[in-house]
Formats: C-alpha cells, structure tokens, sequence
C-alpha cells in the first residue's frame, strides 16, 4: 500500500512539475515530458504485479487535462508498460540503457500518434515542420531528462523495497 501511496504522490509531483515548469523549457516548439519519464522509470523498477492499473489511472488523468483525445496517453503509457516488462524479462539487465531506449521509442511514439490525431482530424498542419520543430527537440529534452528521473525512482525504489524484503 505504501509503494501506491508514493508512485502516486509522485505522479502528482510530476503532473504538477510538467505543466508548471517544464511545459514552458522549450527548444524550439519541443518541450520534455516528465510524466512519460516518470512511467518509464517506474515501469523498469517497479516489482508489483497490478501496476498496470495504476499506469492505466495516469494517462487517464494525462488524458483529462490534454487538449489530444482521452485514450491517447493511455495507449502511449500502456504500451511503454509492456515493453518495460518485456526489457526486464528477456532483454536488459541494465534498466539505464532501458530507460533510454523506451524513452526515444516512447516520445517518438506519442508525436506520431498525435500527428496521427491531427491528421484524422483534418488539422492543417506540415509534417516536417512538426518533425523538426516538435518531435526531435522533444526528444532531445526527455533523453536530456531520463537520467535525473531515471535515478530519483531508483532511490525512490531502493527506499522502498530494502534489499531482501519479499514483495
């Protein structure tokens, strides 16, 4: 119960850090996503089985306050969800190089389905203005950003399952 308390806490701490703070530290017209770091951190660190459920819970919020539709930050976070448990168990030992690699495929993956939301929904908008000028400088400022977030969840993790303790 304690482990939900502060994944929780600490998707507010970021919601609020996100669209306080870092939605105005732009390069260009890109900007950082610190809800979808803190997902991926958590997702390579967490040791519960229903975390899901909480993943499913922050895009829902994501996806309140977003002018994109609902299910858009849900199908991103549930889909780096995935992909972390699939790293953990088969892939990676090292949840750094994790964290890096769901982190460009993540932001890569949420611009284009966005694109994709624009153009479905018939907004004028050019690709590759939105390639250069928003995709890329975005990712440059998450993999800037993985790793302070990827080591605050680490310790975040270490406090709260001690080594030996059973989960």
């Amino acid at each position: 119960m304690l482990v939900y308390l502060a994944y929780a806490m600490s998707f507010v701490l970021a919601m609020m850090l996100q669209y306080g703070v870092f939605s105005r530290w732009m390069i260009l017209s890109g900007s950082p996503d610190l809800v979808l770091l803190l997902i991926i951190a958590l997702s390579l660190h967490q040791k519960n089985s229903r975390f899901w459920i909480l993943v499913l819970i922050m895009g829902g919020v994501v996806g309140l306050v977003s002018a994109l539709p609902f299910f858009l930050p849900m199908v991103v976070y549930m889909a780096v969800y995935l992909v972390s448990l699939s790293l953990k168990q088969r892939v990676w030992q090292t949840p750094l190089l994790g964290m890096f690699l769901l982190t460009f495929g993540a932001t890569i993956l949420a611009h284009f389905l966005s694109i994709a939301v624009l153009f479905v929904q018939r907004i004028p908008f050019n690709f590759t203005e939105a390639l250069v000028r928003v995709m890329l400088p975005s990712v440059f400022l998450n993999m800037f950003l993985a790793i302070p977030v990827h080591a605050l969840v680490r310790e975040l993790a270490v406090w709260l399952n001690p080594q030996g303790a059973q989960v």
